[in-house]
């Protein structure tokens, strides 16, 4: 080796650790959901979208265009996705082999579309995450689906059977979608009196299936009472649900990882005008992220399955990155 060679080297070696040391904190700073996807969105913001067609109308699922949908979350910069399997008419947007097996009149009214399965696929090429949500308990509205799965009222505790059926169905889904669900957000836990540890033991089980580290929410109810409440002993992420969340987005000590949810219009799903400016979004994203927390914006759809424009500008300025 020559003397005038040594200055060549010493500068590559140099360049070299630099490039290391700047690989090294590129990956330790990006923010990745549970099951370690690399997520290129704004770290702690993401939408929910109340979506699901009334009985009359499922056949609208097959207009659904699943790309365009995922294009829109990356345009706003979004890290996650809660998406509404189904609520309390009866109604969900994908098959359920157990569900079916358990009750089979409930096949007809589902899509043989499996909508949350291409959903996550085309936000998994854009690297944001799926969270889905299902209700605590069996179809309010479904009187044939409450009496098929030994369900009553969600304001009474819930029996074992239908906490042993509900259980085979959400695990028959986390099972389906394995890796592409990274959390579940489960409504309407207002009532659990004497709900005995091997109930909760195979519930959550059965939320985890498929994939262990998933963000699990189970909401009690909104307001700032509770928000934060821990209603599972699986929990590990906040409800969230806010209606008139307060200037500084904070929460008291908790287990639970700060997570605040809430409509952009109106109320639920109500294409109306946004109720936020782009800098309160802003300040909140700041917030959650300081505090390692999540902001979820509910965004309604239209009657085409995509999102308002007006909130897609106020979003994408909210989530612009700062000159």
């Amino acid at each position: 080796m020559t003397n005038r060679a040594l200055p060549l080297l010493r500068a590559l070696a140099v360049l070299a650790l630099g490039l290391v040391a700047w690989a090294g904190l590129a990956i330790a700073t990006r923010p990745t959901p549970p099951d370690g996807q690399g997520v290129q969105g704004v770290q702690g913001f993401g939408v929910m979208v109340h979506y699901l067609p009334d009985k009359q109308s499922i056949a609208g699922i097959r207009r659904f265009d699943v790309e365009a949908f995922a294009d829109a979350l990356a345009e706003m910069r979004a890290n996650h996705l809660i998406l509404t399997l189904g609520q309390n008419n009866g109604q969900f947007i994908a098959p359920n082999a157990a569900l079916e097996a358990l009750c089979p009149r409930s096949a007809a009214h589902r899509s043989p579309r499996d909508l949350p399965l291409e959903i996550g696929r085309a936000l998994r090429r854009h690297g944001i995450a799926l969270i889905l949500y299902l209700p605590f308990r069996a179809p309010q509205g479904d009187p044939y689906l409450m009496d098929c799965l030994g369900d009553v009222s969600e304001q009474l505790p819930p029996p074992p059977r239908f906490i042993t059926a509900w259980s085979a169905v959400i695990e028959s889904w986390s099972q389906h979608y394995g890796a592409l669900a990274t959390g579940w957000w489960f409504d309407g836990v207002y009532n659990t009196t004497g709900m005995a540890p091997l109930g909760w033991s195979t519930l959550c089980a059965a939320a985890r299936s498929g994939a262990p580290n998933r963000w699990l929410a189970f909401n009690a109810g909104e307001g700032a009472a509770r928000f934060t409440l821990k209603s599972a002993p699986c929990q590990n992420l906040m409800a969230g649900e806010y209606l008139q969340p307060t200037a500084r987005l904070v929460s008291p000590p908790s287990e639970l990882r700060l997570h605040v949810l809430t409509p952009l219009g109106a109320s639920w799903a109500q294409p109306s005008a946004p109720r936020f400016s782009a800098v309160q979004l802003r300040n909140w994203i700041g917030d959650v992220n300081a505090k390692g927390g999540m902001l979820t914006l509910d965004m309604p759809l239209d009657a085409d399955f995509h999102f308002l424009p007006a909130h897609v500008a106020l979003v994408r300025s909210a989530t612009a990155p700062r000159p």
